[in-house]
């Protein structure tokens, strides 16, 4: 294939659900456009890593890569390489990206070659109805030798639904965005609403704009996931929020009163004296309001120790001791 989610995110094939997350957020935070203002190829990795996260951490999706990537090496499962395609004799070593198929262990006739490896052609139309959901009927495939296979009458068949990763901002998730989106070459430009408050795997749906169908069948769907970019002050879980703010030790000793940036305003939050590094303090309300529930903001006190003392600092630190 021609991108590796595995070693894009530089994870073993077999790693949980955990592990691939906790390397997606280190990644994400070394490469984020943020971080990485005008590097082209830093924001290129950025998306190469959104890309691979949006499918390994999908159980669905993360299993049908990992049968594409055992059946089709070389860019797809049935297409892709220099000689990829349905274009000339796909058994031949070319037409299932870019080398043969072995349909032995499908059939009955064992590893032979030609049309005796097959075993019978009804054991074939099982095997490409598996794959293209419809059988040899009126394919390219029916006929051999100047004797026609067994034909069967078309039916329709819906599309497939077509699967599309969106990235946006962390406030565009907050607050709610669109996103122009063409699916197809020289096809019409559309524009998809991001509902305010989705998270990073939310998915959003559009009606009729996926695969085409066949012989009569309905269009599918086109499935959006949507990859929230990190924020470098705010992180969310579920509708709470997160942050934290700097103060000195001497006014963590002696209490004060520091400005905290919520998602809409600036706060002034009280610290009571003799707070220790770490405190973690509430305000209630200043979180996400989704689904009927509104979340609070959570702030960590980290208390700023200096790294150099004064002749007269370090003196009246002896005599406070004393």
């Amino acid at each position: 294939m021609n991108n590796d989610y595995y070693k894009t995110l530089g994870v073993a094939e077999d790693a949980g659900a955990d592990e691939i997350k906790k390397v997606y957020r280190k990644l994400a935070k070394k490469f984020h456009p943020d971080r990485n203002k005008g590097d082209k190829d830093a924001e290129a990795r950025f998306k190469s890593i959104s890309e691979a996260y949006s499918t390994l951490s999908d159980d669905k999706k993360r299993a049908e890569y990992d049968m594409m990537r055992k059946y089709g090496a070389h860019g797809g499962p049935f297409g892709g390489g220099p000689q990829g395609g349905f274009g000339g004799n796909p058994f031949a070593g070319g037409g299932f990206g870019g080398r043969a198929f072995d349909f032995s262990q499908f059939t009955q006739g064992g590893g032979g070659r030609g049309a005796q490896g097959f075993g019978n052609i009804h054991g074939m139309e099982e095997i490409f109805e598996a794959f293209f959901g419809g059988g040899l009927g009126g394919s390219p495939f029916g006929q051999s030798g100047g004797q026609p296979f067994r034909t069967r009458r078309q039916r329709g068949q819906d599309g497939s639904d077509m699967h599309l990763t969106v990235t946006v901002s962390f406030y565009e998730a907050i607050n709610g965005t669109s996103r122009k989106i063409r699916t197809r070459d020289k096809g019409p430009q559309l524009v998809v609403k991001i509902p305010a408050g989705i998270d990073t795997g939310g998915k959003v749906r559009v009606r009729g704009q996926g695969h085409l169908g066949s012989f009569g069948g309905k269009q599918g769907d086109l499935l959006i996931t949507v990859m929230v970019m990190p924020d470098q002050n705010f992180e969310r879980k579920g509708n709470d929020i997160y942050s934290s703010v700097n103060i000195s030790f001497v006014d963590a000793i002696k209490g004060c009163k520091t400005n905290v940036k919520t998602l809409t305003r600036t706060l002034a939050l009280s610290v009571p004296a003799g707070t220790q590094p770490g405190t973690v303090m509430r305000l209630k309300g200043q979180g996400l309001a989704v689904g009927g529930k509104t979340g609070d903001q959570y702030v960590t006190i980290n208390v700023t120790i200096p790294k150099t003392l004064t002749e007269k600092q370090r003196k009246l630190l002896d005599e406070w001791e004393t």
